[in-house]
């Protein structure tokens, strides 16, 4: 698969912004929310995306990643058009009928060559 198979949701979403109330909570982003107010990067929901040819190859990527508490993707380095993937950044995994599934997060970045390497822990699962 590449960088082309993988399908961005908008952030505004409504079962995107759902998935973000609930998960970052979940990932205790702000653990004085309470007493300071949200922050930044808990008000604005991360991008969302799916990863497959297919909403069933899409659905097994999730299934997979969810098992193994974490994943990876390749592309070619051309697709990211000079935006690399940033080692920490959180998104939201979705499953191939478009619903959030989990909050990920992404760990390591590996250029070699034309191709990039993302790794992915999952920071929350949802229902």
């Amino acid at each position: 698969m590449s960088d082309a198979d993988m399908t961005v949701s908008e952030p505004d979403h409504p079962e995107v912004r759902a998935f973000w109330d609930v998960a970052r909570v979940h990932a205790k982003l702000n653990a004085a929310s309470s007493y300071f107010g949200p922050t930044p990067l808990e008000s604005v929901p991360p991008p969302a995306w799916s990863y497959g040819d297919s909403p069933a190859e899409a659905g097994e990527f999730v299934a997979a990643a969810l098992e193994d508490e974490g994943g990876s993707t390749t592309a070619q380095l051309a697709d990211y058009d000079g935006m690399l993937p940033e080692e920490g950044v959180l998104s939201i995994l979705c499953d191939g009928e478009g619903r959030p599934r989990a909050l990920v997060e992404t760990t390591t970045v590996a250029v070699d060559g034309d191709e990039v390497r993302e790794q992915f822990r999952v920071v929350y699962q949802g229902d």
